[in-house]
């Protein structure tokens, strides 16, 4: 099925992403969707985001609290979508001080900003860290030792330093020192705010996946 924006928004060829580019920036005009159609259209976009790091939803903005009430926020990359169970996961390192908030306070808030498109997408997740189980393994093996570099640092992230350190040695294939730090944390969400900018009148939406039914709301931007 190809949805209103689909043309607009997506890359060329699901399978060349490295050697295409976004066809046309347009926003998304939602008025063109219902909840349900709205929910398949954004699901594809996650979907997309996790294949290609070219995807403008590819990466997202975290914001946890800390013990002390602060917020903070960072980026992280898209490692995992399912659009049946409402989920997206990231990769980090049990040493982050995210994983202190998340302890915490389960509750994250994750954003996307696309400024070609002028589209904003927020959701409120519960976070579910996997530490050396099941989850935390299959994910280890799929992922890349370019990736898996990032976790056999000596030095755990927010450390002060005397300079800035040198790139991570990319271990070997076998090489699975850095699993004892590495963390998949799984995001369920049950609600989607997405705001499309049209000068003609900004457009704002509720998605609700709470029930078995797709819903929405309309809002004020």
């Amino acid at each position: 099925m190809q949805h209103p924006a689909a043309a607009e928004y997506t890359y060329a060829s699901h399978v060349c992403y490295e050697k295409s580019s976004i066809v046309k920036n347009s926003a998304w005009d939602l008025s063109q969707y219902n909840a349900l159609s709205f929910w398949d259209f954004c699901s594809l976009q996650f979907h997309e985001a996790i294949v290609s790091a070219k995807h403008p939803f590819h990466i997202a903005t975290v914001s946890t609290i800390s013990s002390n009430g602060d917020p903070r926020s960072r980026s992280v990359v898209l490692r995992h979508f399912d659009s049946n169970t409402h989920e997206i996961a990231f990769h980090t390192d049990i040493r982050s001080p995210k994983l202190k908030d998340l302890r915490n306070c389960r509750t994250a808030c994750l954003h996307w900003y696309n400024p070609a498109l002028r589209v904003q997408i927020r959701l409120i997740a519960s976070a579910t860290a996997h530490h050396q189980d099941s989850r935390a393994e299959q994910a280890w093996h799929a992922s890349r030792t370019t990736s898996r570099a990032c976790y056999g640092t000596p030095s755990p992230p927010g450390t002060t330093m005397t300079q800035f350190p040198a790139a991570p040695t990319i271990p070997d294939l076998d090489d699975h020192s850095g699993y004892a730090h590495f963390v998949v944390v799984v995001c369920h969400f049950e609600e989607l705010d997405v705001l499309a900018l049209h000068a003609s009148g900004h457009q704002r939406v509720l998605l609700s996946l709470k029930h078995d039914k797709v819903s929405w709301s309309i809002i004020a931007p």
